[in-house]
Formats: structure tokens, sequence, C-alpha cells
């Protein structure tokens, strides 16, 4: 046992290398970790080289060390496996030789969670993140991934990640929100807002997506997987499954409406500051969007009508009383009108494609925005239109609306790299 203790620290070393250096299997990375936790016996030491994986894993996203792509996907992947994530395909794709290890505990969450969760916070938050993987990555990477797409794909994964991480503490401990979105208690002012708040309420919308695109990602993912080549799955049978994960608390929704209203406030004066401030409209049109698809799986879990379901919309209710009456007065600047329109026709369309059951419901309390847009084209017209005949097909739930939810998260994801890309871009010359 002596023996094999000393080898540690020089084999962890030569693990490091090969992660830098050499192309790495999942297989590889199973029986390294596996293989410690049956030769060892003090908890430090079968966690050893598992601490040293994460710890390169770390170093990469933090652009401290250089990892080839395939092994920055495999060790994402990899973690994300461990955490119970369900992996997109571009990844699994990656994984493909360990897929008879999938179930196996290799620990990495644990060497993850307690020195490493801020890391991965300031990953998904620094929206220059994607222009630096961008630069360091100038090869393809793997099917349908390049140096455009392959940031969106690890912050994609990452916040899947973090938003189990997240919804497995929020179990335990209501302060995990409190501890890592403790601005998420607090209601910005929408007084005195200059440049820097206004940045400062842009990144929170921005961390606060890509949480909600990680949770529905996993969402989405499940389902698939229980309903790939079968009927449906049963809505009971989905019911006992840990399908929502839930990172950011429905009770957190009134502050989340007060960020979006501080950007509506302010965005016909500070969209000139800069490009970031620019795309501050789509950011919060895109946390709109999907807080209003998060709240609606939650719902989904309760049976209709049920206290529960009920609670759940008045929340949703709630958050659209708020924020409807800002885009009503971005709407009446003639300069703004074309852009919020989109933004907003935009918005239904995604709830339309989504299969929303609750667009309907909806319609009502939007009525105010609807029959302002009289400035719109034909073409446009025939959209809105096609939004408000929007019937969803409840025999269609479950599996096939996953499928659509799937395919609409991807698209959200690249939009949403891009728009991050040209920001951080923009910004940086802006700033000179």
């Amino acid at each position: 046992m002596a023996v094999l203790m000393t080898i540690l620290e020089p084999f962890s070393k030569i693990i490091s290398y090969a992660i830098q250096n050499l192309r790495l299997t999942h297989k590889t990375l199973v029986e390294i970790c596996n293989l410690s936790g049956r030769a060892f016996t003090k908890e430090r030491d079968k966690l050893y080289l598992g601490r040293q994986i994460v710890f390169d894993l770390v170093q990469a996203l933090k652009f401290k060390i250089n990892v080839p792509d395939v092994n920055l996907l495999l060790l994402v992947g990899f973690l994300l496996q461990d955490a119970g994530g369900i992996l997109p395909p571009c990844i699994s794709g990656e994984m493909s030789m360990g897929e008879s290890y999938v179930h196996i505990n290799c620990n990495i969450t644990d060497c993850m969670r307690q020195p490493y969760l801020n890391d991965i916070l300031e990953f998904l938050a620094d929206f220059h993140t994607l222009s630096k993987i961008k630069n360091l990555k100038a090869s393809g990477t793997g099917p349908g991934l390049c140096e455009d797409t392959i940031g969106g794909v690890l912050k994609g994964a990452i916040a899947q990640y973090l938003a189990l991480e997240m919804s497995r503490g929020n179990s335990k401990d209501s302060r995990t929100v409190s501890k890592y979105l403790p601005w998420l208690n607090n209601a910005p002012s929408s007084l005195q807002q200059g440049p820097k708040e206004f940045t400062e309420c842009v990144g929170h919308m921005r961390l606060l997506s890509w949480l909600l695109m990680g949770s529905l990602t996993h969402t989405a993912l499940v389902v698939r997987k229980m309903g790939i080549g079968t009927a449906a799955p049963h809505q009971a049978h989905l019911r006992n499954c840990t399908l929502i994960i839930q990172p950011v608390p429905q009770e957190a929704s009134c502050h989340i409406a007060d960020h979006v209203q501080v950007i509506f406030a302010g965005f016909a004066e500070q969209s000139k500051t800069s490009v970031l401030h620019m795309s501050s409209l789509f950011h919060a049109f895109t946390l709109c969007q999907l807080w209003t698809v998060y709240l609606e799986q939650v719902a989904s879990l309760a049976a209709i009508s049920s206290e529960t379901y009920n609670t759940t919309l008045s929340v949703l209710f709630e958050f659209w009383a708020k924020v409807t009456p800002c885009i009503l007065q971005l709407v009446s600047h003639s300069k703004l009108s074309e852009s919020v329109n989109l933004h907003f026709l935009g918005l239904l369309e995604s709830l339309k494609e989504t299969r929303s059951t609750i667009l309907a419901k909806l319609l009502p309390l939007w009525t105010p925005v609807l029959s302002s847009n009289t400035q719109l084209s034909g073409t446009l017209h025939v959209r809105l239109q096609n939004c408000r005949d929007a019937v969803p097909n409840l025999e269609e739930q479950d599996f096939h609306a996953s499928e659509a939810l799937l395919k609409w998260l991807q698209r959200l994801q690249f939009k949403m790299g891009q728009i991050e890309l040209q920001s951080s871009t923009a910004t940086q010359f802006y700033s000179i």
C-alpha cells in the first residue's frame, strides 16, 4: 500500500500531461477514477487522481492551460455525466467509447463541488468566455462543431451541470441560491441606473438564462432518452422521474421581473453606450422566454387544477403583469417599436414552437401590446396571426413536445453564443 501511495503524485503529472497533449477516452478516465477508489482506503488517496482531472478541467476553463478540443469536451461530458446529467449529442459522440461505463460513479462531482463551483459560475457569467475560446480553438472539434459553436456547447453543458448542483443544493439547503446568486434576493433599483449598473443587470440576466437553459436542456434530453423508439411516456410515469431540476426557485420571479424592468426602462438611453448595451434587449427577451417555459415545465409536473399547478401559473401571470407595461412603453418609442415588435413576435413564436399550453392563457394579458402592433408589415401580421391561432395538441405532449423543446433550445443556445461573441469583440474595441 505504501508503494501505491508514492506513485500518486507522479502519476497525476502523467495524467495532466495526457489531458493537455494526448487524446483520451472516456473508458480511460472511468478506469482511473474507479480503480483509485478500489485500490486505496483513505478518502484523500481515493480522490487524488480525480482531483487532478478536475483541476486540469478548471484550469482549462480559466484559460490557464490549453487542452485539445476533444479532451475538453470529454472532460466536461465526464463531469456532467457523473453529476447525473444527460449528454447532448455533440458531446456524447466524443464519449461513445465509454458507453458501457455510463453507470459507474466516479466521484468527480465530489472533487469539483467544494472548491470550484465559483469558478464554474464565473465561466458562465463572463461574456468574454466565448471569444477567448474562439481565439484558442481554430480547428474543427467534432460533428457540427467549430470555433464558432464549441463555446456555446461547452457553456450549455456546464450550465446543465451547475443547474444540477444548485438544484441538488436547494433540496438540502435553501441558502444555495443566496450563496451563489446573492443579487437575486435584492431587487435592482430602476432609479439612478448608470452604464455600470445597467451592465451588471445584463450580466445577471445572461447568467440566469444559461442556468435556465441548462435546466430545460436536461428536461428535454431526459424525456427524449425515455421515449426513443417507444410511444410517448405516460405523464404519470414522467412525474415520478427527476425531470425538472430547479436551480432557480419560482419565488425569485418578482426579482427576475425587476431585472427585466430595469433593462426595458433604461434601454432607450443606455443602448447607445456600447454594443453590449445594444444587445441587452435580446438578453431581456431571452430571459423572459426561458423563464416562461421553465415555469410551464414546473407546472407540468403537477396535476392540472391542483394547488401547485395554480400557484405556479399565478407566479407566471404576476411576472408578465409586471413586465408587459414596460414592453408597451418601449413600443411607444417610434425608433424602437420595430425592434421591440420583432423581439416580442419572436417570444410568441418560441412559445408556439415549444408547444406551450399556456400561450393562449397569456394572450389576453398581452392584448395591449398586440393591439399596438399596427405598423407591422403584412408578413409579420401573418406570423402574429399564426401565433394567435396556435392550439397545442395535448396528445402530442411529453416526448414530441420535448423534441420541439430541444430543437428550440439548441437554436437559442447558438444565438446566445453568437450574441456574446459579437458583444465581447465589440466591447473590447469600444473600451480602448
